[in-house]
């Protein structure tokens, strides 16, 4: 394993093709939970209305479990586009940078 030497950078500055990569990161974890929904609300919507057709209600089982699943996804989203994602990089970060500066 070869020795790679640290080089400290300010974690504010931010290359724009290390921008872009971000942006464009978040911008897909957006887009994929939006498909998400809309498969959830299309495929829900179809199934209820053929269960309501035939006077059952089944329909509520898958529709909850995917909308437990929808929701996990969510609030996945939401906390790693958020404080809590942010707040874990930064300390692994310093931590990276603790270890190289021993060595």
């Amino acid at each position: 394993m070869s020795a790679v030497p640290y080089t400290p950078t300010s974690p504010s500055v931010e290359s724009d093709g290390a921008l872009l990569r971000r942006a464009r990161r978040r911008a897909g974890a957006r887009l994929g939970f939006r498909i998400h929904l809309l498969s959830f609300l299309a495929v829900n919507v179809g199934l209820a209305a053929i269960a309501l057709s035939r006077g059952q209600f089944w329909f509520v089982w898958p529709l909850l479990g995917w909308g437990f699943g929808l929701a996990a996804h969510g609030l996945s989203l939401a906390w790693s586009q958020g404080h809590g994602y942010q707040r874990m990089v930064d300390q692994e970060l310093a931590r990276l940078r603790e270890q190289a500066g021993r060595r």
